[in-house]
């Protein structure tokens, strides 16, 4: 008998040491650190897509004011066209003393006398003609800026798309960062579930075994 007892507790002492391999539950330092590097990883792209969307509002600033001064030059065209309509109506209805007054004032070096009656008609065409080309050189000039703040509105907007598409690269390293971090706590929760269950057995295996060590111990002082 107690051969058996001696045996029992022998058992249930190598049981206990095998048991009290088994850690306390917590998570794993190398879990942790990853968690951590992930979060910081997420974080500083958080931080970089602020930073692009500052950028692409400032773009847009930039765009509004473009598309402002395209829409004034197109008014100033308007405009300069009606001025150049309403001065070739004026010229029909000039004097001679107007009309010569006109050319002088556009030719100081030359000297334009009142002109005969025949040649009077061929004066007021000369001169809707030199309205008309002065109007042609505005236009000209106004249409160049128009081009010109296109072409930058257009390089604007191309800049804006590669703003989006950096977005879109850093949304989806954000998504595949977080992704690992799910799919990490998932491996992690069932972990600490399987380390619960050991440890649950192992408390209930202490218990039994310290009962049968003190019985067993008991009976062997009363034995003797």
């Amino acid at each position: 008998m107690k051969k058996t007892i001696l045996l029992i507790v022998a058992v249930l002492t190598i049981g206990y040491i095998i048991f009290d391999k088994i850690g306390d539950i917590g998570l794993t330092k190398e879990f942790t650190q990853k968690q951590d590097s992930l979060v910081q990883a997420v974080d500083s792209m958080k931080l970089t897509l602020a930073v692009d969307s500052a950028k692409i509002d400032s773009l847009n600033l930039v765009d509004n004011m473009l598309t402002f001064k395209v829409a004034y030059m197109r008014d100033h065209i308007k405009t300069v066209t009606k001025f150049v309509d309403s001065s070739k109506t004026a010229i029909d209805s000039y004097t001679e003393h107007q009309l010569v007054t006109s050319f002088n004032t556009r030719y100081p070096k030359d000297t334009v006398t009142n002109p005969l009656p025949i040649a009077q008609p061929v004066l007021v065409a000369a001169a809707k003609d030199l309205v008309e080309l002065d109007g042609a050189k505005q236009i000209i000039t106004i249409k160049d800026s128009v081009i010109a703040l296109t072409e930058a509105r257009v390089t604007g907007k191309d800049s804006v798309i590669s703003v989006y598409v950096k977005k879109e690269g850093t949304y989806k390293n954000i998504m595949f960062n977080q992704d690992t971090q799910i799919k990490d706590w998932k491996f992690q929760y069932n972990a600490l579930q399987l380390q619960n269950a050991k440890l649950k057995a192992k408390n209930k295996f202490t218990k039994i075994g310290a009962g049968l060590v003190v019985g067993g111990l008991v009976y062997l002082m009363i034995a003797k």
